[in-house]
């Protein structure tokens, strides 16, 4: 159960003498507070199903069959975004996939990771064999503002599940530059646009010849496409791309 920040709208914003703004300390503070407690909120409330909120479990069985995470998982394919050579997903982020992504980002479920990391071993054997040949699995990294919010990289988790099960190479290779606007409210030039440049390779990684990108959703493509972009620039060939859920974008191309 989330911990409910309170209403700070009328806080004035006065500086400390380390120049932090009060507000941006409350706010730290409140998500070490609430990583702290998650352990202990999760062995007094009831598990419940991060889909459809039935008690019992994470993921109830009727779930994991209907969103396609039992087993290996559930593939749909579609046209690759630019740059990139292959691309998969579960199923539609509209209905009950969408629902597990949000509790496990925004409710602080990292656990919700195992199952959906597993139920993407279809989606990337279907990648992996269009791309030509054994593949590392490089999550999308989580903007740091959030990452320190919520205390966990959920594509870098779930891209974990993935690769332990199949196995496959795991590799974090990608870092962010610099924060970017929430992507929801904007059209696909827009987000192309502000997601130019916005990745870099980590210094002293090793690049494959290979990789396949894993990220929660997939909604334009300009997420991947950046992370392709500077990846191929780097020297990888061949480039695929994973996703949990597929998006529709609700605004303009």
């Amino acid at each position: 159960m989330p911990i409910v920040p309170p209403d700070t709208q009328g806080v004035r914003a006065t500086h400390d003498p380390a120049g932090m703004q009060f507000p941006e300390r409350a706010r730290d503070a409140l998500a070490e507070l609430q990583r702290a407690a998650a352990p202990v909120l999760a062995l007094l409330a009831p598990q419940r199903c991060g889909a459809c909120g039935i008690e019992g479990a994470l993921l109830c069985a009727e779930c994991s069959d209907e969103l396609g995470l039992t087993g290996d998982g559930r593939v749909e394919r579609g046209a690759a975004p630019l740059g990139c050579d292959a691309g998969a997903w579960i199923g539609p982020y509209e209905g009950g996939l969408g629902e597990l992504v949000r509790t496990l980002k925004f409710h602080s479920v990292p656990a919700l990771s195992e199952p959906l990391g597993l139920g993407l071993q279809r989606a990337i054997r279907a990648v992996q064999q269009e791309i030509g040949g054994h593949a590392t699995l490089v999550p999308i990294p989580t903007d740091p503002a959030r990452l320190r919010d919520r205390g966990f990289d959920h594509a870098a988790l779930i891209a974990s599940a993935a690769a332990r099960t199949l196995p496959y190479a795991f590799a974090p290779l990608l870092e962010r530059t610099r924060a970017v606007p929430a992507l929801h409210a904007l059209g696909r030039a827009e987000r192309r646009r502000v997601m130019d440049r916005v990745f870099a390779v980590r210094a002293g990684e090793a690049l494959p010849e290979r990789v396949i990108l894993i990220d929660d959703i997939w909604t334009s493509g300009a997420t991947f496409e950046a992370a392709a972009a500077t990846l191929r620039a780097a020297g990888c060939t061949s480039i695929g791309v994973v996703a949990v859920a597929r998006e529709a974008l609700a605004h303009g191309a």
